[in-house]
């Protein structure tokens, strides 16, 4: 089951797409992964690449996120991103591209745009997490203070940096770890 932890939609259950595998973060890591953001949710611009259900961007909505970008390439997926989003009432908060991941960065890049907080839940094991990184290490993305949190199984080591982003922390939960990055001011 997937739900919404906390914040105005806390409880509500979304839907997961049939016959797909998907691997959603689990409550625990939801859970912490949020305490450790806190207040930086608040207000914030919200990017979830490889967004699945959609529950880490409604999540961050439902905590108060101003706008959550969702990048889901599989279109059958972003169809069950667009009924959480109604499910939850953030669909007004919320735009989805389904797109390859790399497309939607250089797409994003090119507007302008910058995101308080981005979100990469690759499948585990997928080549396309660390080429994500490296193509947000190499545009500006992320606004100043800025984090960018990278999912990924806990006994695969992600470089300490990609570009402009540099690692700065690490969390571990079972078998899944989250590592953080921020912009580096000098190379």
């Amino acid at each position: 089951m997937i739900r919404i932890i906390s914040g105005k939609a806390k409880g509500r259950k979304l839907k997961a797409p049939a016959g797909k595998r998907i691997r959603p973060l689990t409550d625990r890591v939801k859970t912490a992964l949020f305490n450790i953001l806190g207040d930086k949710v608040i207000n914030s611009y919200f990017l979830d690449l490889f967004a699945g259900t959609g529950s880490v961007g409604i999540e961050a909505l439902s905590r108060g996120a101003e706008l959550a970008i969702f990048v889901e390439y599989d279109r059958s997926i972003v169809e069950t991103i667009r009924k959480n989003l109604e499910l939850t009432g953030f669909s007004d908060r919320a735009e989805i591209y389904a797109l390859r991941v790399s497309k939607a960065i250089k797409i994003l890049a090119s507007k302008g745009a910058k995101f308080d907080i981005i979100f990469l839940g690759a499948p585990y094991g997928s080549p396309e997490l660390e080429k994500g990184l490296q193509k947000l290490g190499e545009v500006s993305l992320l606004a100043d203070n800025g984090v960018i949190i990278a999912e990924h199984r806990s006994r695969y080591e992600l470089p300490d940096q990609f570009g402009i982003l540099k690692k700065f922390r690490d969390a571990k939960y079972g078998d899944t770890m989250l590592s953080f990055y921020r912009k580096v001011s000098k190379l």
